[in-house]
């Protein structure tokens, strides 16, 4: 029989897991002072957030720029977390320190990279893997190349969403178990909160298929269960359908809590510079389907669109 674990080893292995990322950051900007403070991150993320603190050092709340001539409307830029309670208080606290630019920027990013570690452990700990592999997945979450390389160094709202989804997984699959209190259901909330308005919508589809992931689990393994032990009444598809309602009504919240979030996007979407663009060029964030051979050879190469919808020869290389 497995001992139980204790709460304080899983928040202090959490907080070692995050430790070791940190460290590992610190050497990356002890290499590179600028790792952190590139393309799209240094013209686009950073001037945004700067704006923000501006904003609420005059006590305003960062709806509107009053210095951007293209870009003045932060409640409808979605990347930009301008509705993430974490993404504002980690902004507020960061810009009353004598940091550069540069600087800024790596604290925001390994704030989100600690945190992310942190869950991703707490994950793995819920799927009953050990401290060792608990650790491993934690690094792999938050030191792969699509994190490190894009997310926390170019294309902030990515690491700004995918921070969470760990998180809300773990309170997800909290909600499922019926041991606990019939408030579980709370669990995920402000997790799937942080998670849509960290900025990136590709993460909230991570989610939504997390969330089917395990509604499907729940109902499926319970019927399993149920047919290797004849000797119980199996219930019926609705009342095992019926054993997932803390898991959705706590997803259900936590949107409920990001409205402002999507209903900003939704609303002003209309008119945006992204609608006025040719569809053609909503097309080119796809992979052609006569790349996908890059995923064995790294060689490959043929002709992608590139951001003025015309063709380049281009190497598959970050596909394998």
């Amino acid at each position: 029989m497995s001992r139980p674990r204790s709460t304080r080893s899983e928040i202090i292995g959490a907080g070692i897991a995050g430790l070791i990322v940190l460290g590992f950051c610190i050497l990356l900007l002890a290499h590179d002072p600028l790792i952190f403070w590139n393309d799209d991150y240094e013209i686009s993320v950073l001037p945004v957030f700067a704006d923000m603190a501006r904003a609420w050092n005059h006590g305003e709340f960062p709806l509107l720029s009053p210095y951007s001539w293209i870009c003045g409307n932060l409640a409808g830029e979605f990347q930009y977390g301008v509705f993430s309670v974490f993404i504002n208080a980690l902004i507020v606290c960061v810009w009353k320190l004598p940091l550069t630019f540069s600087q800024q920027a790596a604290v925001v990013s390994i704030a989100h990279l600690t945190v992310l570690s942190a869950g991703a452990f707490l994950l793995a700990r819920g799927r009953k893997l050990s401290i060792p592999l608990s650790t491993f997945v934690a690094l792999v979450a938050s030191l792969n190349g699509w994190i490190i390389c894009w997310g926390a160094t170019d294309w902030f709202g990515a690491l700004g969403a995918f921070t969470w989804l760990p998180w809300a997984w773990w309170a997800a699959e909290r909600t499922l178990d019926p041991r606990r209190s019939h408030w579980r259901f709370l669990w995920p909330a402000p997790f799937v909160y942080l998670l849509i308005t960290g900025g990136f919508p590709y993460t909230v589809l991570m989610l939504a298929l997390v969330v089917a992931w395990l509604a499907l689990r729940a109902v499926f393994e319970i019927g399993t269960m149920d047919i290797a032990s004849p000797a119980r009444t199996s219930p019926g598809v609705l009342a095992r359908l019926t054993r997932t309602w803390p898991l959705l009504a706590g997803v259900t919240l936590g949107f409920g809590l990001a409205a402002l979030a999507w209903l900003a996007l939704l609303d002003y979407v209309h008119g945006s510079a992204r609608e006025s663009l040719h569809p053609s060029a909503h097309w080119q964030w796809l992979v052609p389907w006569n790349a996908w051979p890059g995923l064995i050879l790294p060689s490959w190469t043929i002709s992608w669109s590139n951001f003025s919808s015309q063709l380049m020869r281009h190497g598959a290389t970050e596909l394998a």
